[in-house]
C-alpha cells in the first residue's frame, strides 16, 4: 500500500481535452445528437466528480465509491457522508477510518484506471 490515498483522483487527467460543449457551434448540420448527449453526460459527471473531490480533500476526506465499500457499512454512515453524483454513489471517510479492504479496493480501482 505504497499509494498515498490523499493525493488519488477519480478523474480522468484528459477529460478537459473532450470538452464537447463546441461541437455544436464546430457541426452544427451533422453532429449526432445521441453521441453528443453522451459525451456531455459524460463531461457533466466528470466535472461535478471533481468538484465533490476537490471539496472532500479540502475537508480532509477521500471520496471512496460505493464499489468499494461494503453495503452494511454504506448504510450505517448515515446521509451525511453519502454524495450522490449522476446515477453513481460516494462517501466521504478519513484515511484512517478506512478498512484495509476499502483500501485495496480503492487502489484496484485506481490502477484499473490508470491502465486502462
Amino acid at each position: 500500500m505504497s499509494m498515498n490515498l490523499q493525493e488519488f483522483s477519480l478523474i480522468p487527467v484528459d477529460y478537459r481535452e473532450k470538452d464537447p460543449r463546441t461541437l455544436p457551434f464546430l457541426y452544427p448540420q451533422s453532429l449526432n445528437i445521441v453521441a453528443y448527449a453522451k459525451k456531455m453526460q459524460e463531461f457533466s459527471y466528470y466535472q461535478a466528480l471533481e468538484v465533490a473531490e476537490t471539496l472532500a480533500k479540502m475537508q480532509g476526506f477521500v471520496l471512496l465509491p460505493w464499489s468499494c465499500i461494503h453495503w452494511e457499512r454504506a448504510k450505517n454512515l448515515g446521509h451525511d457522508r453519502k454524495i450522490k453524483i449522476g446515477r453513481k454513489s460516494f462517501f466521504l471517510l478519513k484515511t484512517d477510518e478506512m478498512t484495509k479492504t476499502e483500501k485495496r479496493k480503492l487502489e484496484s480501482l485506481i490502477s484499473e484506471m490508470k491502465t486502462g
